[in-house]
């Protein structure tokens, strides 16, 4: 698993060094993610190492919802005071994000050789 670990964390850093170093308009750590993805097409997907530390990351999810859900407890004024404003960004945002989704699978299917339509 550390290996997995270390392999993530060299992605990100890897990414902060090339948006440092191209001044690309993305945040390092997405670059980095995508370095991480090019790892992962290169090798076919075949990283257990990478799998087990993702694995294990996921498993702490639950313990970043801590702060977030005392967080809106704590600004339920201000959050009933926007509701309606707050409700129109989720809304437009859930949406762009299916679309982006949906787009994005059709193109790696496309190509992967997979007829897209049938998603």
């Amino acid at each position: 698993m550390i290996q997995g670990m270390v392999m993530l964390v060299a992605g990100q850093l890897l990414g902060e060094a090339v948006v440092s170093v191209t001044g690309l308009p993305i945040p390092g750590s997405v670059a980095g993610m995508v370095l991480v993805l090019l790892a992962l097409l290169y090798k076919k997907g075949h990283l257990p190492e990478l799998r087990r530390a993702g694995s294990t990351m996921l498993l702490l999810v639950p313990l970043l919802l801590v702060p977030v859900s005392v967080g809106i407890m704590e600004q339920a004024d201000l959050l009933a005071a926007n509701w309606w404003p707050l409700t129109a960004a989720l809304l437009v945002s859930i949406v762009a994000g299916m679309v982006a989704t949906g787009w994005t699978i059709r193109v790696l299917r496309r190509l992967d050789g997979q007829a897209g339509d049938d998603v």
